[in-house]
């Protein structure tokens, strides 16, 4: 079926499951239809063996699953998948058993003129010739495109299907090396990597806290929120394990901090957002053997820089940590909160004299690595609030709490902070 259907598409999600009965049900009676179809046009000559009817089945749930959360998110109205045997064939640790082989078979029934379950819009290729002998080479294109047709919005009306009718795959890899951003878009795609005992121990410590948040009693007073989005990554960089590893992923770390602290609910009662301050600086300082000097390290008032641009210097500074060189130029953005007066030498030569003691390593290059500290004390502390039973959702500086575990929840803060870099950290009500 081909349409000019105009729609507003993410990436398919080939992890999402029934996590109910009447999802189950739902996905049944889209099967049965799919596999009379099958019977119906004499597609297949024989009956699938088992392993291969389990990997039918797990794409259909996918398929299904996806476009019923698509139904029910104000944002989009559509998923993009790709369909080239480049991706599908293709073995790897992060693709799931949906994005296989199985799934343009599945998706020509769903979308054939006797199911209309599904809409589609054929993606296309573009390529360009890259030398004198004709050769060409991939330049761009835009994926295949899935909506949810009358049938199974019908379906999805009638069993009243809502987002806690699915569920995330714990099989989806959780342990993510990208490799350095393309220069030309930014871009860092997913590295396939083999397993050591420290990304195996990663691994367990993240599947520990996803299975302990997936459980947990989250709701949201904002409908349009997918309170079911719970799982939990951690993103290394540039190939390199001791580079980034932060974690994303769950829906609260896609809202502001004030929708979190006005509308989620942790067991039924309010959250407050326990901060870290000045992280970057203080790790800095712990690396560095040095106590920080008293007061907020991000006042350059005694160096000439008034303390009503504060939140300009606390952007500078943050890219002088993260920065692969020394930057020439204040970041974008800054201007609105720092007058053009101040260069990047005058912020650079005031942070140098407030910091003598960490300015050769703010320097370095080493931003990436503090990221992965600081994820692993961010880690820590979930699985130290999990022991003590207090659900905690992470915003990489950051924990939401119920607000009467808040001092609980710092006092762990403080502790497995100064665990990690001998230092007291600041730690405050977002």
């Amino acid at each position: 079926m081909q349409s000019n259907h105009s729609n507003k598409a993410r990436a398919f999600n080939p992890f999402l499951r029934a996590g109910t009965n009447k999802m189950k049900d739902l996905i049944g009676e889209v099967q049965k239809q799919v596999e009379g179809y099958e019977h119906f046009h004499k597609l297949r000559k024989r009956a699938r063996k088992a392993v291969d009817q389990a990997t039918f089945e797990r794409t259909l749930e996918a398929i299904v699953c996806d476009l019923c959360v698509c139904v029910l998110q104000p944002d989009f109205d559509a998923i993009h998948l790709p369909l080239s045997n480049k991706v599908l064939r293709k073995q790897s640790r992060y693709k799931g058993v949906a994005l296989g082989k199985t799934l343009p078979d599945i998706i020509h029934v769903l979308t054939a003129e006797e199911t209309t379950f599904v809409g589609l819009k054929t993606g296309t290729s573009k390529f360009r010739i890259i030398d004198e002998m004709m050769n060409v080479a991939f330049a761009g294109g835009v994926q295949t495109t899935l909506w949810a047709e009358h049938k199974l919005l019908s379906r999805i009306e009638r069993f009243g299907i809502c987002f806690e009718d699915t569920q995330q795959d714990p099989g989806e890899e959780a342990i993510i090396l990208r490799a350095p951003k393309d220069r030309s878009d930014q871009s860092a795609m997913a590295k396939e990597y083999t397993d050591t005992a420290d990304t195996l121990a990663l691994r367990a410590q993240l599947t520990d806290i996803n299975t302990w948040l997936g459980g947990a009693d989250l709701h949201c007073d904002l409908s349009e929120i997918n309170t079911q989005d719970r799982y939990l990554r951690r993103i290394f960089n540039n190939s390199d394990f001791a580079q980034g590893g932060r974690l994303y992923g769950g829906f609260w770390q896609r809202m502001s901090s004030q929708d979190r602290q006005e509308n989620i609910l942790i067991d039924g009662d309010c959250v407050v957002e326990l901060d870290y301050g000045q992280m970057s600086l203080a790790m800095l300082y712990g690396i560095a053997g040095k106590t920080p000097p008293e007061g907020d390290l991000y006042d350059l008032s005694a160096f000439g820089i008034p303390t009503q641009y504060r939140k300009g210097l606390k952007k500078c500074i943050q890219a002088i940590v993260n920065s692969p060189g020394i930057p020439k130029r204040v970041p974008k953005g800054v201007r609105q909160h720092l007058p053009a007066r101040y260069s990047m030498r005058d912020i650079l030569e005031a942070v140098e004299q407030k910091h003598a003691a960490i300015y050769p390593l703010m320097t370095s290059g080493m931003g990436m690595q503090l990221f992965r500290k600081e994820s692993d004390i961010l880690v820590d502390v979930l699985l130290t609030l999990k022991a003590q039973g207090i659900t905690a959702l992470p915003i990489h500086d950051a924990v939401v709490v119920r607000h009467d575990k808040s001092d609980k929840a710092e006092a762990v803060m403080k502790k497995v902070f100064k665990e990690h870099t001998g230092i007291t950290p600041d730690v405050s009500l977002g």
